[in-house]
């Protein structure tokens, strides 16, 4: 029976899949299978993996404790390994040592094959190191050793490079953002366009489905030519460089919806070299509309059903389990999703009737309005932070200029800080509130005008839930006497 060679390629970053590297390495490797006079077996190809970056995973050791670790993830690499246990590869053949491995874990498995399997890895280039004697493993331990450490310096003084670059506001490599254009700096106008359209529509209620919906059928590609999802534009519409800001994340920080804003030396917020789409008041607005309600709301809406105008408002009396639209012929209907609960109602029914008080609650809403709104206490809030952040500055500057001691510095500015924190938690309690632009006044010509999505927002704002009472009488006629309003 003929030996049987799988071989391995591997190149660390190659973010456009060129597969250049990869294709050299496995054309070397497939030369070095035919010089030994054996069959080709599987050919593992891994592209654009780091054998050196690390990732936060979940691992169970003996005693079946599961703890937070870090490894190197290389799922072609355990695939290949797996083979030559499973006996189905009589040996491996990588391009070179370091192409196997840069992280001591992944050679000591590679090892354990050998040592313990049987089985062999050779070189694919000149440089070869047999695995299968003591001095060969240890000669492969002593260059992973040295390439794990010149990995490491690598990534210090990439990190170093990429904090320079946030603290200057230098635009990020790779792939141009959605919005501007390769130079990363001048806006595109035509997708910094349906951007701003974008972040209109949210903060009027629609839809993320909505707006990918739109358009994916207009035929707007990613930046990588691809069709939207809800995720990727939730991505680019959360992201604070939509607003002019640059943004750095530090190796080692807890993981954010937002990416957070680069500090420069200062610990100042730093501006990116770039066109904003946005201001910054509207990007606060829409971040609080993309997050506030998901992470607040007591009840979550199942996988696609907020396609219903009352999915989310609409509350059993009966069980206080939240009822979801379903479509039924040309109309459709709600229903209680708690299980044996058998409590439905009319949607045609139901939305009507929401949407005559609604539209009368919020014209009553308005009529009490107090002059200035929430948009003058907002102002009003505005101005507090920036003076308390202006003092925190100026008794930092004081320090730097050493006029005072670092105790007088600390102490005054964690007095400030402290009087920052209800401020700053107001503000955001206020712009999540306003987030939902819907008009302050309705009509029915206005009602009439707006889709599903803006007509549930619109609700949201005036409506905390609506219960269904069980059905007393016979027949399939709406009975409005069901319904219980809960206003805000």
């Amino acid at each position: 029976m003929p030996t049987i060679l799988d071989t391995y390629s591997r190149i660390s970053e190659d973010p456009d899949d060129t597969r250049w590297g990869v294709t050299r390495q496995a054309a070397d490797t497939r030369d070095a299978v035919a010089a030994r006079g054996a069959t080709l077996g599987v050919e593992h190809v891994e592209n654009d993996t780091s054998a050196f970056k690390k990732r936060k995973v979940k691992v169970t050791d003996a005693s079946g404790n599961r703890y937070m670790a870090y490894r190197v993830i290389r799922p072609v690499w355990d695939a290949a390994l797996q083979r030559l246990r499973d006996g189905k590869a009589d040996g491996l053949v990588v391009y070179d040592l370091d192409r196997l491995a840069r992280d001591p874990r992944d050679l000591e498995d590679a090892i354990e094959v050998v040592e313990h399997y049987g089985k062999v890895i050779y070189s694919g280039a000149k440089s070869e190191i047999d695995l299968a004697t003591d001095n060969g493993r240890m000669q492969a331990r002593l260059v992973v050793a040295m390439a794990n450490k010149s990995s490491a310096d690598t990534a210090r003084r990439v990190r170093r490079a990429h904090l320079e670059n946030a603290q200057t506001g230098k635009p990020v490599g790779g792939r141009r953002p959605f919005g501007w254009q390769a130079d990363r700096a001048t806006l595109n106008e035509t997708e910094a366009d349906l951007l701003r359209q974008a972040a209109t529509d949210v903060l009027a209620g629609v839809r993320l489905a909505t707006i990918v919906k739109r358009w994916n059928d207009a035929g707007v590609p990613t930046v990588t030519g691809k069709p939207w999802s809800g995720g990727v534009l939730l991505q680019v519409l959360r992201s604070p460089r939509l607003a002019g800001w640059r943004t750095h994340r530090v190796g080692g920080s807890e993981w954010a919806r937002v990416a957070p804003v680069a500090l420069d030396k200062e610990g100042q917020p730093v501006r990116g070299k770039w066109e904003p789409i946005i201001d910054h008041a509207t990007h606060l607005a829409l971040v609080e509309a993309l997050t506030s309600k998901a992470d607040h709301r007591s009840v979550v809406p199942r996988r696609d059903s907020r396609r219903y105008m009352m999915t989310g408002l609409l509350r059993c009396a009966m069980c206080n389990g939240p009822m979801y639209g379903g479509k039924v012929d040309d109309s459709h209907y709600y229903r209680c999703d708690t299980p044996k609960c058998s409590n439905t109602a009319s949607g045609k029914g139901v939305d009507t009737w929401v949407g005559e008080r609604v539209v009368a609650r919020s014209e009553l809403v308005a009529a009490q309005a107090t002059p200035g709104g929430p948009g003058a206490r907002l102002a009003e809030l505005n101005a507090q932070i920036d003076d308390l952040n202006g003092m925190i500055e100026d008794i930092m500057a004081v320090y730097r200029n050493k006029a005072i001691s670092a105790t007088t510095a600390f102490g005054n500015v964690a007095k400030l800080e402290e009087s920052l924190k209800p401020v700053v938690a107001e503000r955001k309690a206020l712009l999540a509130e306003t987030a939902l632009s819907a008009p302050e006044s309705l009509d029915d010509g206005v009602w009439e005008a707006m889709d599903d999505d803006r007509r549930r927002w619109a609700a949201e704002r005036v409506l905390q839930a609506v219960y269904v009472n069980k059905a007393t009488k016979r027949g399939n006629r709406f009975d409005e006497s069901r319904l219980d309003a809960v206003w805000r």
